[in-house]
This record gives structure tokens, sequence and C-alpha cells, in this order.
């Protein structure tokens, strides 16, 4: 017979385990023009069987499940509008299989995460999860070139680790260093090994050749510091700074990304690999067409009939928007993008209040994420397209910070 200690550790091992995956670690070896190095078949067996060990977790405990279910109703709205979003797509099959190989499992595993652990034992999890995908990677670029860079053009020797793209290791960096800089100056204990691996990780931002990593470490590290240090002035005024803070910096990223005469330098495309030609055309025709629901689940860039007029300005039909809200609108139009305004909102409030009522480390952590989701999403899509570990933390952390939850996990701990 298992101890609830044991109990405890496995599954703090099943979450870890099963957040690698979302982050991407067994799709290594997949390149601009390559297959992952792990049959599909592997893929799909890890899929499926840790998408039913979640199921049975969530159903073991039946009662916390549903509280935290029902507890942040904004956010259970946003997950049913992709869910039911084959009504109006085009291409029902395309869409159910999307909802169910992408969005339940995500969603099961974000609504596990939440009912089970508190914030503080997902921070650690989070931690655990970054840490160990960041060093695969960076062992993957060091010792396996071939696999861990890039090697076709226009990226080149770019470094990218298990993930397909250099952007993607740059955003996971960037968000690896925010987290072991909160772990090794804001914790209860500082934590030296934190220390050590913060420094290992941002030389390997400077070596990357990525400057999205860069830019977003540095605005991630600002902003933590940032948020712990006015902590004093008063929850209002700490959140109206805040907010004028996160805005000011995502449009000053903006204006940084477009500025022709700095990625001239830097010998960049002035309109950022076309990106810019992409968001007027999605903005100013695409949206239009179907502007409250969307297309439907994964339907807008898989329709070549959807997706005419790319070609004028791209060598290929782009995969995405570079856009991870102009994504979800084509996904579930502006509806969708309003419950997941609120949801963001609504949760990035509640952040704040609870970072500056509390010196813990792990309090920390929801506000910083919040904003850093903000950041990526800017000129990259990691919303809710396909699979991805940052809407399984936005949605479990929306949850987690639900006053229903918060009281729960509060008793459950005295």
């Amino acid at each position: 017979m298992l101890s609830a200690d044991q109990v405890n550790f496995a599954e703090e091992c099943f979450a870890v385990f099963y957040m690698l995956f979302f982050a991407g670690l067994f799709g290594f070896g997949s390149d601009l023009s390559t297959s992952p190095i792990i049959p599909e078949s592997v893929l799909t067996l890890l899929r499926y069987s840790t998408y039913a060990v979640t199921l049975f977790l969530l159903f073991l405990r039946p009662s916390e499940t549903m509280k935290t279910a029902l507890s942040n109703k904004w956010a259970l709205g946003l997950i049913s509008i992709i869910s039911i979003s084959f009504l109006w797509s085009s291409d029902i099959q395309t869409t159910i299989d999307a909802i169910w190989k992408e969005i339940l499992p995500m969603f099961c595993l974000s609504l596990y995460l939440a009912s089970r652990f508190t914030l503080k034992q997902q921070f650690k999890l989070v931690v655990w999860a970054l840490l160990i995908v960041f060093l695969f990677s960076v062992a993957l670029a060091i010792g396996m070139p071939s696999i861990g860079r890039h090697t076709v053009e226009p990226f080149a020797g770019s470094w990218k680790g298990v993930f397909s793209q250099k952007n993607q290791f740059g955003a996971h960096s960037a968000m690896t260093l925010v987290s072991l800089y909160i772990l090794a100056n804001y914790a209860e204990k500082r934590q030296r090994w934190a220390l050590i691996f913060l420094c290992a990780c941002f030389a390997a931002v400077l070596v990357s050749s990525s400057i999205t990593a860069l830019v977003l470490s540095i605005i991630g590290l600002s902003l933590t510091i940032f948020y712990r240090r006015y902590a004093w002035l008063g929850k209002r005024s700490v959140l109206l700074g805040s907010l004028f803070i996160l805005i000011a910096t995502s449009f000053s990223y903006l204006l940084f990304s477009n500025w022709v005469d700095i990625l001239a330098s830097l010998d960049k495309d002035p309109t950022l690999s076309t990106r810019t030609l992409i968001w007027h055309l999605v903005i100013t025709s695409k949206i239009p067409a179907s502007p409250y629901l969307g297309y439907g689940r994964g339907i807008f860039w898989n329709s070549p009939s959807l997706t005419t007029g790319f070609e004028r300005f791209a060598y290929d039909i782009p995969a995405h928007a570079h856009n991870g809200f102009l994504d979800l609108i084509l996904d579930v139009g502006l509806i969708g993008f309003a419950f997941f305004c609120i949801t963001w909102f609504t949760a990035y409030v509640r952040a704040a209040k609870l970072a500056y009522s509390h010196k813990e480390a792990a309090y920390l952590w929801p506000i910083l994420f919040l904003s850093m989701l903000v950041l990526f999403n800017i000129s990259e899509s990691y919303l809710a397209r396909l699979t991805s570990l940052y809407w399984v933390l936005f949605i479990a952390i929306a949850f987690s910070l639900s006053p229903k939850v918060l009281a729960s996990k509060s008793k459950l701990s005295q």
C-alpha cells in the first residue's frame, strides 16, 4: 500500500511529465522541413495514455473537479466556445479532431493542476518542467547540432533545441529565466541552485542567436523587479501601475519589433518576415468575413480557399498569423476573443492582488506569467494553436486564482 507522500510524489511526477509533452519535449528533431525523431505512433500512444490517466485522476476527486471547473465561468465559457466551434466549421471533422486531440487534453491537464495542486505546488512543478525542457534543448544544440539547431535557411545555425523553430526556443528560454529569477531572489529560502541555472540560462540566451529570446528575457526580468519593488504603493495604485507598465511594455516591444533601422542593423527583414503584411490582411479582410464566431477551431490556415491572398508577399501560405490573438479570433471570432480577454483580465487583477499581499515567490508567478503571455503572442502564436503549455498554464492559473479555489486550497494547507 502506497503512503500519502508516495502518492503525492507520483502525481507530481505525472504532472511534470504531461507538461513536458505539451511543452514539446517529445517532438524534438523537427525542423522547418522535417518530422520529429520519435515516431508519430509513439507520440499518439503518449497522448492518449496520459489523457486517460488525467481523466482517471479527475474522476477520483469528482467534488474538487466540479468545484474547480465551475469556479471560473468565463474560463469555462471560453473552453466551451472553442469546443463547440465545429457547429459553424466548414470542415467539421477537422475541427472535431483538433478539439479532441488538442483542446480537451489541454483543458483536462489545466483542470487537474488547478484542482489537485496549490499555487505553490504548481509553481514548483512548472519550474521543473521548464528547466528540463531548457536543459535538454541546450544539450541538443551543443551535443547534437544537427537536431538542436536549424539546418535549413533562413535560420541555419540558430538554436531551436527540442522545438521546431528558434522563436519557440526563445520564448521558452525567457519564461525559464523569469521563473528561475523568481525562485532565486524571492523564495522564502533562496535557492542557490536556481541562481546557477539562471546564469546558465542567460548565457545560453546570449549565444543562441535569438534576438527574441534576449529581448523577452530582459523585459521579463524588468517586469519581475517592478512588480516586487512597488508592492508598497497599495493595491489600486499598483494594479493601475502594473497594467500601464504592461501595456507600455507591449507597445514598446511591438515598436521595437517593427523598427526598420534597428532590424536593418540586425540584418533582419524590416517587415519581420512579412508579419505586418500578414496581420494587415487578416485584420482587414479575413476577420471581417466571419467576425463573430470565426471559422472554427483549426480551420482557417488549413483551408486553401480561405488563405488566398497571402501568396502575394510570402514564399508559402503561413502556418499561422504570427499573433496569438489574431489566431484566436480566426478560430472563435470576436465573441470567443471577448471571453479570453475577460478571463485574462480577471485573472490578472486577482494575480496582482495576490502578488502584493504575499511575499512568497509562488504568488509572484501568476502575474508574471500572464504578463509574459501577452508579450509572447504579439509576434508569435502561443495561445490555443495546436497544443501549447502556455495555454495549459493560462487556464490552470485562471481557475487557481478563483476565490473559491484559493479558499479551498487554503483550508487544506492549514
